[in-house]
This record gives C-alpha cells, structure tokens and sequence, in this order.
C-alpha cells in the first residue's frame, strides 16, 4: 500500500499530525509502505502460482495434487492436462492420456476385449512396462483387471 492511500485510512486526527514532516507517524507510514511492497508485488502476479509453466518448482508438487493427479507424477505436463485427464478418467482413453502425460508414451494401446468384461489389455514399448503398470493399477475402476503386453 502506499504511503498516501494508508494516510487516507487514518483517522482525522492522525491525518493532521501528518501535516508535520518530522513527525514520527509520517515515519512510521514511511515503515508501513515498505512492509507492504513484497506482499503487493506477490499479490500483482499471483495467477503466476497456479499457472503450470510460470509457478516456483516448488509448487507443481501441490498443483499435481489439487488437480488429483499427484500420483501420474510431479510435472508441469501432469498439472496442465491433469483436469482434462481427471474428466475422463476410468475409461480406455483416459487411461492412454494418464499413461501418456505421466511418461511421455505416444505409442499406447489400450484394448477392452469384447469376449472379456472388465477386463482391459494395456500394451506398451518394453523398456516402459514396469512403469505404466503402476500407473495402470492407480487409474483403472477397481472392478477391472489388466494384462500387461508389448507393442
């Protein structure tokens, strides 16, 4: 805040002791008008914390969170598409789009065999199995089962 906008919220009799330039009030707003700028400035820029690509490192950690997809990893790509991911989520597709943002896989197949209900077939480049079967026990309905194969 400055220095003449917190005067205007003085009281009158403050307000006239600030006639006075030696006066220690006007030195105590000169005090106050520092203390505020750090939080004005934070306060100026503040869509920039929840931005994925302009917040501190070390908030994506919270953001993946609030988005609920801290377990897809803490990345700015997992914050950015996480609530496009969260809207599909429990499908095929959304499966392939959390394997996707999670690792960065472009190849993926997801595969619901029509003899088989409830079931789905996940396959994958080799070197990534391990990694996107994690990913696949967290993001399919419970009642689901899986198996793992490559491409």
């Amino acid at each position: 805040m400055r220095r003449d906008h917190i005067a205007g919220l003085l009281p009158a009799a403050y307000q006239r002791a600030l006639l006075k330039p030696s006066s220690v009030l006007n030195a105590l707003l000169e005090v106050m008008e520092g203390l505020h700028e750090r939080s004005e400035q934070q306060l100026a820029a503040v869509e920039d914390l929840f931005h994925p690509y302009r917040c501190p490192d070390r908030m994506v950690a919270f953001l993946t969170h609030w988005v609920a997809a801290d377990h897809l990893g803490a990345r700015r790509d997992v914050v950015s598409r996480g609530a496009a991911v969260a809207q599909i989520r429990g499908t095929a597709a959304g499966l392939r789009d959390a394997i996707s943002v999670a690792t960065g896989l472009s190849e993926v197949e997801v595969e619901e065999p029509a003899d088989r209900p409830f079931h789905l077939i996940v396959r994958v480049p080799a070197h990534a199995a391990e990694t996107v079967k994690h990913i696949v026990e967290l993001e399919k309905p419970a009642a689901t089962t899986f198996e793992m194969g490559e491409l």
